[in-house]
């Protein structure tokens, strides 16, 4: 995203409100709260919010501005669908990577609260970086030869660890995922309908229980996966912290570097958001650098954000 702000942003959009909407005409004396008796009043909060937060706030807004007009001198518009079409992207992604057992309207509003923003400065992000995209155009393709100096000088690093492909189906008390797992096993249900009447795993209901690839580790998810020796086979019971699982192995991987040809798509496709992404941030700053800007207020120095909301 054009930027690393994260968890400032829904505060300062708050802090610019409060800052605009401020009428001179109102009583100076008004009071936003009172601590053992004594008042804070509302100039005083409006000063400390512009003190400690107003440049910034200042500055993204410059940042925006700049952007939208930079996008309407070059006839660029990003229509809302495009914008929701991504927005709904981003939001399954989060979802999925999560992989909370809640219901996914309320896992995404966690994520948001987690970064210390909302839907709409979310969506907004969305669609700055969207105008940043669309000027950058065809010059983040990756040619061939560009694919294929990236595979043979970085075979380390795109290396596959050893891991085991597992479907699951979790429920909440043990004895549903007893009675869950002797029907499996009789032939009464298959597995992949079995995740979808009764997982709590959103992703996983939805994709017949598949989790994906696991790599050795301490979980007892991890470990039950790796003690599987066939493909098909069903596993005992096993809890977490989400709840009771029954696992099913779909295959096993090697640790090795796959061959060139087995992940060219998805190696370019990572290295053309890569390269997207970071032509998208060079035509940020230069927007920046050549606009012109009249700053007409002040304020002290960018303080030092404590780290109680700092960037993760």
């Amino acid at each position: 995203m054009f930027m690393n702000r994260n968890c400032l942003t829904a505060l300062l959009s708050i802090v610019a409100m409060v800052i605009i909407s401020a009428c001179p005409t109102r009583a100076a004396a008004a009071t936003v709260a009172e601590v053992n008796g004594e008042e804070i009043s509302e100039s005083e909060f409006i000063e400390t919010l512009k003190n400690r937060y107003g440049y910034i706030v200042l500055q993204s807004m410059i940042e925006a501005l700049a952007i939208r007009q930079e996008a309407d001198e070059r006839g660029i518009v990003i229509a809302p669908e495009q914008v929701n079409a991504r927005y709904q992207q981003a939001q399954q992604q989060i979802v999925n990577r999560t992989r909370s057992s809640g219901p996914p309207d309320e896992v995404f509003a966690a994520w948001l609260a987690q970064q210390h923003i909302n839907a709409e400065v979310f969506r907004e992000r969305i669609e700055l970086q969207m105008m940043l995209e669309a000027m950058v155009g065809d010059k983040a393709k990756v040619s061939e030869e560009e694919l294929r100096g990236y595979y043979d000088s970085h075979q380390a690093d795109l290396q596959r660890p050893e891991a085991m492909k597992i479907s699951h189906v979790c429920v909440t008390t043990p004895e549903k995922a007893e009675e869950i797992r002797s029907d499996i096993v009789a032939g009464r249900i298959t597995f992949a309908e079995a995740a979808r009447r009764y997982s709590i795993d959103p992703y996983g209901r939805d994709n017949e229980g598949l989790i994906g690839f696991v790599v050795r580790g301490e979980d007892p998810l991890q470990q039950a996966a790796f003690q599987l020796t066939q493909d098909g086979e069903i596993s005992p019971v096993i809890h977490t912290q989400m709840g009771y699982h029954i696992l099913r192995r779909e295959a096993y991987q090697e640790q090795a570097t796959p061959p060139f040809e087995e992940i060219r798509e998805e190696l370019k496709k990572h290295l053309s958001q890569a390269k997207l992404m970071q032509l998208a941030d060079e035509m940020r700053q230069a927007i920046l650098r050549t606009a012109q800007v009249n700053q007409h207020i002040q304020f002290p120095s960018p303080t030092q954000v404590s780290s109680s909301v700092a960037a993760p």
